[in-house]
């Protein structure tokens, strides 16, 4: 009787640290939440608004956040970093195929990013590393994953 009980102990401690190893990957590494400054669906400019989602490289994966509006009649945009520091994507071009856009790389190159939505608040795409050194060949590419961020709610006062 002690035998099960101590079996069904166990697989509740095991299941309770991989329900929290699940959770931890889905916070924001700044603390803030992924949701901070999202905005609402917009029919018309689809990919404007706040996207968080996963990055998976060869060598791993890693959260991304990233901001998109729609100004003048094109797209401009942003990855989010935890520290508060932005880098711009370049050359945002709307294709019937997605939007496009370009980031430099620091060690060279230049990543280009390709998504598309898979629904209206979600988006799937690729990236790859264009012009990579000599170091990185074959040029290092990724898929990313990511999904709508909603409005940041506001406390009444």
């Amino acid at each position: 009787m002690h035998l099960h009980r101590l079996i069904g102990v166990l697989a509740l401690s095991i299941a309770s640290a991989s329900a929290n190893a699940q959770l931890a990957r889905t916070r924001d590494p700044a603390g803030a939440g992924m949701a901070a400054g999202g905005a609402p669906r917009d029919p018309q400019h689809p990919y404007a608004g706040m996207w968080a989602g996963i990055r998976t490289m060869p060598l791993g994966s890693d959260e991304i956040r990233l901001r998109f509006n729609f100004n003048n009649d094109a797209y401009d945009g942003a990855m989010l970093y935890p520290d508060g520091h932005r880098a711009p994507a370049n050359n945002p071009t709307l294709t019937g195929d997605g939007l496009t856009w370009e980031s430099p790389n620091s060690g060279g190159g230049m990543w280009v990013y390709r998504i598309h939505l898979a629904s209206p608040d979600s988006m799937v795409g690729s990236l790859v590393l264009r012009d990579a050194p000599p170091n990185l060949r074959p040029a290092p590419e990724g898929t990313l994953v990511l999904k709508r961020q909603p409005p940041e709610k506001r406390k009444q006062p």
